[in-house]
């Protein structure tokens, strides 16, 4: 994993301020949807995502190419691209399901040596009269299992998984 380690760590780094995207914009009332030519949607945080994950890839890997989910690119066999998917699972976004990943991989020669899957954060809400000891029930819950904090990630031939 030597060889990989400071790709991973920006691989982490980047899907760590996905987060803060798609957390801003998650149920926003203001959520900008549109559908793509494939009839998928597309939504403003997806695109406002990847472009910031494009544009910190530009500033500390320029050499490297970069195929993304919104913003496309050619796929390279020869050579370094990161392949980026900043919000897997869009339908369930829009529509206020919390079950979506960011996905960011890199290639070289055409193979993955690095990749990071990013699950969406557990949300805990509770609303009315007598939803507190709910609300702190599932908070305890996602304590107990840290579903949120666990990233599964690989670089080369080793698969990991970290408590963040």
């Amino acid at each position: 994993m030597g060889k990989f380690k400071e790709d991973l760590g920006l691989a982490l780094e980047l899907a760590g301020h996905a987060d803060v995207v798609t957390m801003h914009r998650f149920e926003a009332s203001d959520l900008s949807v549109k559908e793509k030519p494939d009839m998928s949607p597309v939504s403003d945080a997806d695109l406002t995502c990847e472009k910031q994950i494009r544009e910190s890839l530009k500033r500390s890997r320029p050499r490297d190419e970069v195929l993304g989910e919104e913003y496309g690119g050619e796929a390279c066999y020869k050579g370094r691209q990161w392949v980026i998917d900043p919000i897997d699972g869009t339908k369930n976004f829009v529509r206020g399901v919390p079950v979506w990943a960011t996905l960011i991989s890199l290639l070289e020669d055409g193979e993955p040596v690095v990749s990071v899957s990013r699950p969406a954060p557990p949300l805990v809400r509770g609303q009315g009269r007598g939803c507190l000891p709910r609300v702190r029930r599932r908070a305890e819950a996602f304590e107990r299992f840290p579903r949120r904090k666990a990233l599964r990630f690989f670089a080369g031939d080793e698969l990991a998984y970290r408590m963040g």
